[in-house]
């Protein structure tokens, strides 16, 4: 038997608010509407792309379920991204914490869209600065090889043994070594801090650089 856990039921109510939003179908709002407790319970997974479905679905006990569940988070990033001079949550493990910040940051476009009211724009913008080389540590350089006056090169990819880097290639960026000393070296070999990533580290990037793009027009 499969085990659930909450990313594989936050999986699930992903694939019915999409699923809903195509078809309108009501096996899925249903679906949705029983969901509730563990959608409101676990906003920080959902509520990036529950909005959507919230607003088609016409139902106000759902609605400001999902509401006071939102403006509870909003009040939990803002604790968080007050933590650092950065203006978003920075808690890097073993690697660098970039791929975490851009996810974020693409998530957060989701929430801004949905509901200005709630979410500013600003955790974007500060999400793609920090990617950009506002971030911690002495090496400022920009985690997108090739983008910046000073970028990362060489990175962790199929070329690193000749100490070379793919134009456009997004690394996880400046690590943390326990207890507190910021670490990004200009070394080939460090896949906690340099490693290349298409899914996710790159796509997020590129879709943050739009995202910022279009919200300044």
């Amino acid at each position: 038997m499969t085990k659930t856990t909450p990313s594989s039921e936050a999986a699930k109510a992903h694939a019915a608010t999409e699923l809903f939003i195509t078809t309108g179908e009501k096996e899925y709002s249903d679906y949705l509407l029983s969901k509730t407790d563990f959608i409101t319970e676990n906003i920080d997974r959902t509520g990036w792309f529950i909005g959507r479905a919230e607003k088609k679905l016409g139902n106000t006990a759902f609605t400001n379920a999902i509401l006071e569940a939102l403006k509870g988070y909003r009040a939990s990033l803002d604790e968080q991204g007050a933590e650092t001079p950065y203006g978003i949550p920075y808690r890097p493990r073993i690697w660098g914490a970039g791929w975490d910040i851009q996810e974020l940051g693409y998530e957060y476009y989701f929430l801004h869209t949905g509901y200005s009211d709630i979410f500013s724009a600003e955790f974007i913008y500060n999400s793609l600065n920090f990617i950009l080389g506002c971030h911690p540590g002495l090496n400022t350089a920009s985690f997108a090889s090739g983008v910046g006056t000073k970028s990362a090169i060489p990175g962790y990819g199929a070329n690193r043994a000749d100490w070379s880097y793919i134009p456009g290639g997004v690394i996880s960026g400046t690590a943390l070594i326990r207890p507190d000393f910021p670490e990004l070296l200009e070394f080939p070999f460090l896949w906690q801090q340099t490693e290349y990533v298409l899914g996710g580290g790159s796509s997020h990037y590129m879709f943050l650089v739009l995202a910022a793009q279009q919200l300044l027009k």
